[in-house]
C-alpha cells in the first residue's frame, strides 16, 4: 500500500481512462470525444463508449461515485445527444466569428459538415425539444431556408453599400464570391412577390428598382465625379 499498489485491476483501468478524459476536457473544454480518438495512445473513444454501455446495463460496473465524477465534467451519456452537441458547438464557433448563423451549404467547420448539420436541423425542427429550439433562437437562427438565402443576399448588399455608398451593383459583380449582381437582378424581377418589410428594408438603402434608371444613375454618378474634378461637363 505504501507503494500505491492497485489491488483492483478494473479500477486501475477505469482511473486511467478517466485521467485521459480529464486531460482531453482541460484542452477541449468538453467531453465530446470523436470515434477513433486516442489520447496518448490510449483509446479514449472506446473507453467513453464503454461508460455509456455500462450505465445502460442494470448491473453495470459504474458506481454512483463514478457517474457523479463524469457528470461533473458535463459528460454526455446519449450518443445522439453527443452528436447534436458537437454540431451546436461548431455553430457557436461559427456564430462568434461571423456574427450570424447563416451557414452556406457545404461549409465545414474544423472538418465538421456544419452546412449539412444546419440543414438537417431545419428539416427536423418539429421533433426538436423546446430547449434546443430556444438555444437556436438565442443565436438568431433562421429556420426558413428561403429566408436564409434572402438574408445572406441582403447582408452582402449591406457590405457593398457601406463600402460604395450606393446599391448600384453591376450584373456580374460578386461580393466575397457571392453573385450579388444576380441576386439584385432577381429582386427587381420578383418585386411583386416581395413582402412589404423586405421592400422597405431595400428602399432604406436607396435601392433602384428600374434597371434602366440604374444605368442612368450610374452614368450621372460618373459625370458628377468628372464635374467635381474638372469643373465642367465637357467630356
Amino acid at each position: 500500500d505504501a507503494l500505491g499498489f492497485v489491488w483492483d485491476v478494473l479500477s486501475e483501468q477505469w482511473e486511467e481512462g478517466f485521467s485521459k478524459l480529464l486531460k482531453f476536457h482541460k484542452r477541449e473544454g468538453h467531453c465530446l470525444v470523436r470515434s477513433g480518438h486516442k489520447e496518448d495512445d490510449f483509446n479514449l473513444a472506446n473507453w467513453v463508449s464503454n461508460q455509456r454501455a455500462q450505465r445502460r446495463k442494470k448491473k453495470g460496473s459504474l458506481t454512483p461515485d463514478r457517474i457523479e465524477r463524469l457528470d461533473a465534467l458535463g459528460f454526455v451519456w446519449d450518443v445522439l445527444s453527443e452528436q447534436w452537441e458537437e454540431g451546436f458547438s461548431k455553430l457557436l464557433k461559427f456564430h462568434k466569428r461571423e456574427g450570424h448563423c447563416l451557414v452556406i451549404r457545404g461549409h465545414k467547420e474544423d472538418d465538421f459538415k456544419l452546412g449539412n448539420w444546419v440543414t438537417q436541423q431545419r428539416t427536423i425542427k418539429d421533433s426538436l425539444s423546446p430547449d434546443r429550439i430556444e438555444r437556436f433562437d438565442a443565436l438568431g437562427f433562421v429556420w426558413d431556408p428561403n429566408k436564409e438565402a434572402w438574408e445572406e443576399g441582403l447582408r452582402k448588399l449591406l457590405k457593398f453599400y457601406k463600402r460604395e455608398g450606393h446599391c448600384l451593383v453591376r450584373a456580374v459583380h460578386k461580393e466575397d464570391d457571392y453573385k450579388l449582381g444576380n441576386w439584385v437582378s432577381n429582386l427587381r424581377h420578383n418585386r411583386d412577390s416581395l413582402s412589404p418589410d423586405r421592400i422597405e428594408r431595400l428602399d432604406a438603402l436607396g435601392f433602384v428598382w428600374d434597371p434602366i434608371a440604374e444605368q442612368w444613375e450610374e452614368g450621372l454618378r460618373k459625370l458628377l465625379k468628372f464635374y467635381k474634378r474638372e469643373g465642367h461637363c465637357l467630356v
